[in-house]
C-alpha cells in the first residue's frame, strides 16, 4: 500500500524527470575538468615507477618484508601494488586472499603472512605487462615504460570513475541534508545498537534525524521522524548509467525497502536519486512502495515533509 501523502510518479512525469537528470548529468561530465584525471596520473605514475622498478624484488623469495611494508603504508603505493593484476584486485579482495588485514605492522611481524601477500601476487600478476617476471630477466626500456605507463592509466581511470560515483551519492546526501535542516530538524546521534523496534528511545521523534543509522538489518543514510509520528528512510543514490541505475535502486535500495516493511506502515522507505536511471527502473522501484525523490527536484522532499506536519487520516 502507497504511504501516506508521498508522492508517487507517473509514467510521464518520470520519464520527464529521468531524462532532465540526464542531460544534468552529463553536463557535469562534459564540463568536468581534465585536471582531475591528470592530478590521479602524476600521483600513480610515480607510485608505478617505483612499484614496476622493484617488481621483480619485491615478488622474489624469500619475501622482502621491510620493502612490502612500506608499501602496505603509502596509499598510493598500495593502490599500485593491487593494479599490478590481471585484473586488478581492490584492497578487500587482497586482503581476503592473503587471509588477514594489510598492515605494514603485520607484514614486518610475520614472515608467513608476508610472504601469503606476496603468492598472491605472483598469481593474479599480469603477464602481459610484466612478461620478464616469467622470463626471469630484467625488463627492457620499452616494456618497463609500457608497463608503467599501463598500469597508470588504469589506476587513474579507476579514481576519477570510483570518485565520481562518490560524488554523486555526496551531493545527494548534502540536498537531504539541507532540507531537514531547512525545515527545522535536529540530528541525533544513531544509537550503536541501531534501531530494532519502533518503540523506545532509540527512534528518532518528529523533528529529528539520524545519518548512517542501522534500521533493522540493513543500514540507512537517514533515518528521521517525520510530524505524524511516522518514520522516513532515506537511501542516496547516485548512477552514471541505466545500467548502473537498477543496482543502486532496484537491488540496493529496494531490497532494503523490502526488509524495512517489516516494521508495518508506519515506516516510509525513500530513495533520493542523481545522475542517470532507467524509467523503467524507477517506475518498478515504486511499486515495492519505495518513494523517489529527485535531485533536481529536492523541493519535493521539503513538501513531503512539511505535509505531514497536518492532520491525516490514517486508512484502514
Amino acid at each position: 500500500m502507497w504511504p501516506d501523502l508521498a508522492p508517487k510518479w507517473t509514467a510521464a512525469q518520470v520519464a520527464r524527470d529521468a531524462a532532465i537528470a540526464r542531460d544534468e548529468f552529463r553536463q557535469r561530465r562534459l564540463g568536468e575538468p581534465l585536471q582531475k584525471y591528470l592530478e590521479a596520473f602524476a600521483r600513480l605514475e610515480k607510485a608505478n615507477r617505483q612499484i614496476v622498478g622493484g617488481l621483480a624484488r619485491l615478488l622474489a623469495a624469500p619475501v622482502n618484508q621491510p620493502a612490502l611494508a612500506e608499501i602496505m603504508g603509502d596509499k598510493d603505493l598500495l593502490t599500485a601494488l593491487r593494479y599490478v593484476g590481471a585484473p586488478p584486485v581492490s584492497e578487500d579482495d587482497l586482503e581476503t586472499l592473503s587471509g588477514e588485514s594489510l598492515t605494514a605492522k603485520r607484514i614486518l611481524a610475520d614472515a608467513e603472512f608476508a610472504g601469503a601477500v606476496r603468492d598472491v601476487l605472483c598469481a593474479i600478476l599480469d603477464p602481459k605487462r610484466f612478461p620478464w617476471i616469467a622470463a626471469h630477466r630484467p625488463p627492457t626500456k620499452q616494456e618497463r615504460n609500457a608497463a608503467i605507463l599501463a598500469s597508470t592509466v588504469l589506476a587513474s581511470s579507476q579514481e576519477v570513475q570510483t570518485k565520481r560515483r562518490s560524488d554523486e551519492r555526496q551531493v545527494v546526501e548534502g540536498l537531504v541534508h539541507g532540507v531537514l535542516v531547512g525545515l527545522g530538524y535536529r540530528k541525533r546521534t544513531a544509537p550503536q545498537r541501531g534501531i530494532q523496534s519502533l518503540l523506545g528511545a532509540d527512534v528518532p521523534k518528529p523533528g529529528e534525524f539520524m545519518t548512517g543509522c542501522t534500521l533493522g538489518e540493513n543500514n540507512a543514510d537517514f533515518v528521521l521522524g517525520l510530524w505524524d509520528s511516522r518514520l522516513l528512510v532515506i537511501e542516496a543514490k547516485g548512477s552514471n548509467s541505466a545500467i548502473n541505475s537498477r543496482k543502486r535502486l532496484n537491488m540496493e535500495a529496494v531490497q532494503k525497502a523490502k526488509a524495512w516493511a517489516a516494521f508495518g506502515r508506519d515506516v516510509v522507505s525513500a530513495a533520493a536519486i542523481r545522475g542517470v536511471f532507467n524509467p523503467a527502473e524507477v517506475l518498478r522501484a515504486q511499486e515495492t512502495p519505495l518513494v523517489v525523490f529527485w535531485a533536481h527536484r529536492i523541493d519535493d522532499l521539503k513538501k513531503f515533509v512539511a505535509t505531514t506536519k497536518k492532520p491525516r487520516t490514517r486508512k484502514r
